[in-house]
């Protein structure tokens, strides 16, 4: 063989296939990425949950002020009770001075990034006068379209209007009959919207209204029927065995909330010092009954005895939900138009799961020009309950035309409503540490992903994309029907 013909020889047995791997992009195993997460100790101010303070007004006085919903986030807290009392209206229509109160209440509570659990009451005690049911169901027909717009940041409401503070019984009007509570609890529930929910003082309430003693299964949660938007309220709680006639059988009534509110929100306030708030049963009762919130201030002496016995802290942290992220696997190498495979895990450590409806979130955002897209996964956080480890995974499409370069991705669980939705003061903080990022509301899932336009992958053909995310500037101020 002459010379030239080897050298053709090699080419074609070396150097071509060297050249031609050099030319082409070779598909690669997916790169993927593990992470832990450490937990945090810290105490978290969570929209929705924990200790309130009340705040009262009396009939067309004590409007509600910034000031004081400052002091409450000072403390760490996210919710109020408004106790609204309409004495002066026991026999009369509400006042346009009474009905805008309530309006601007509610303004003010949206500015402060907070939420409320309203009720309206004629009475301050036992034997003073409540409202005839004409005259209530009048007032409940003027607050309709007040309630109704500003549902968004009511956390759940109080049935309230009958008897002795609004808690459903002492009525001098025979509102506490089973037809008057029926026909009140309803027209309640129907001045709220359908995924809003109503607390009733004790379990026996809810049982005769609804002529029902089983509690909700989970195939009829939040299916926004109104026997599953009806919780409770304990306003006597570890008073003593019955709390104060809270219930007839507490063995029996006890376990049936135990069932009953894995759905429905359980809150209320202590009423006196006694050997059954002593810290280990109080534990254990909010365990056992998913305490979501309590008053802050009442009562003081069993606030003090918790104190003392060193459970306040506990308490605090987990009224209601706190979720933990546990560990996550991800892909961190794609090229544009890959599929985002994702692993996470995470768990509740509080007494209670979500009552509210709560969206949950992918977010990426590219660390230099900070654009980011966002997936609204099919998960509901309303079914995670305490002591459960939940695992979100899937699949989720990056754009086609997604620059390259590095991004942070971010666990997302903002409020579904769109005046709060982009707000970080109603979005969901993990009880991990370096995750929460609070001019956003993200959790950080601490890993970055690479996106290589030139990298080879398999293009994702399934029903969830990243869409471009953009933060309306006028977010705060549209209604629930979208109108500015």
């Amino acid at each position: 063989m002459k010379p030239a013909g080897k050298g053709i020889l090699i080419f074609l047995q070396i150097l071509l296939p060297i050249f031609l791997m050099s030319t082409m992009v070779i598909p690669p195993c997916i790169a993927q990425v593990d992470v832990r997460y450490k937990p945090s100790g810290s105490m978290i101010r969570n929209p929705e949950r924990g200790f309130y303070t009340e705040l009262t007004s009396e009939a067309e006085k004590h409007p509600l002020t910034p000031g004081e919903l400052a002091v409450c986030r000072a403390k760490g807290q996210t919710l109020i009770l408004r106790m609204y009392y309409l004495s002066a209206f026991r026999s009369r229509p509400l006042s346009d001075v009474e009905l805008n109160i309530v309006k601007n209440d509610f303004k003010i509570i949206r500015a402060a990034g907070m939420k409320c659990i309203p009720r309206f009451a004629y009475s301050h005690n036992i034997g003073q006068q409540d409202a005839p049911l004409n005259i209530v169901m009048g007032h409940i027909t003027q607050l309709k379209p007040i309630i109704r717009a500003n549902a968004d940041v009511i956390a759940a409401m109080q049935a309230g209007f009958i008897g002795a503070w609004g808690e459903m019984h002492s009525s001098t009007n025979g509102l506490d009959s089973l037809t008057s509570m029926r026909k009140i609890l309803f027209e309640i529930l129907k001045m709220l919207p359908p995924e809003r929910m109503v607390q009733v003082r004790t379990p026996h309430y809810k049982r005769e209204i609804f002529n029902r003693q089983a509690p909700i299964a989970k195939s009829e949660a939040f299916n926004e029927s109104m026997n599953s938007r009806v919780g409770h309220h304990n306003d006597c709680f570890l008073a003593n065995w019955n709390d104060y006639g809270t219930y007839a059988d507490t063995t029996e009534e006890t376990a049936f909330l135990s069932e009953e509110c894995r759905y429905v929100p359980m809150g209320g306030e202590t009423c006196n010092p006694s050997s059954f708030a002593e810290c280990a049963n109080t534990i254990k009762q909010m365990e056992k009954l998913r305490w979501s919130f309590l008053n802050s201030g009442y009562h003081p002496g069993v606030i003090a005895g918790w104190r003392g016995q060193s459970c306040l802290d506990e308490i605090t942290k987990r009224l209601g939900y706190r979720f933990e992220l546990l560990e996550g696997k991800f892909d961190d190498l794609l090229r544009p138009g890959n599929g985002f495979h994702f692993a996470i895990r995470l768990t509740n450590t509080g007494f209670a799961a979500l009552f509210n409806p709560r969206d949950v979130e992918l977010v990426i955002e590219h660390r230099s020009s900070k654009a980011r897209w966002a997936v609204k996964l099919p998960d509901d956080p309303r079914f995670w309950e305490p002591g459960d480890t939940v695992s979100l995974a899937g699949e989720a499409g990056l754009p086609d035309d997604m620059p390259g370069g590095a991004y942070s991705v971010y666990l997302n669980l903002p409020d579904p409503e769109s005046r709060l939705h982009f707000r970080p003061d109603y979005a969901v903080q993990v009880a991990n540490e370096e995750t929460w990022v609070p001019e956003s509301g993200y959790n950080d899932l601490k890993f970055t992903l690479n996106v290589r336009t030139g990298y080879a992958g398999k293009m994702y053909t399934g029903l969830y994309y990243f869409q471009p995310l953009a933060v309306p500037a006028d977010a705060d101020t549209i209604d629930r029907e979208g109108n500015q």
